[in-house]
């Protein structure tokens, strides 16, 4: 719902691991990305903040292995 949906956005503004946030289509309705530092920091992040967030109904993680190429200088 609506509500949810506004709810689940506030919670992730307040959340710092959280650098970005988009509302998608397709088969999720949201994707973060989030720093950590190392995966016992992201297990911790899960469990303990995104676990906390009732209406999340189930999460998928990917990792970045390395960066090929990053710029966002492109004029639209």
């Amino acid at each position: 719902s609506h509500e949810i949906a506004e709810a689940f956005a506030r919670r992730i503004m307040r959340i710092p691991e959280v650098t970005e946030c988009y509302n998608t289509s397709g088969a999720y309705d949201y994707l973060l990305k989030v720093r950590a530092s190392d995966m016992k920091q992201y297990q911790e992040f899960v469990l303990n903040k995104l676990g906390d967030i009732e209406s999340l109904g189930s999460i998928e993680s990917t990792f970045v292995m390395s960066e090929v190429k990053q710029n966002h200088g492109i004029n639209l």
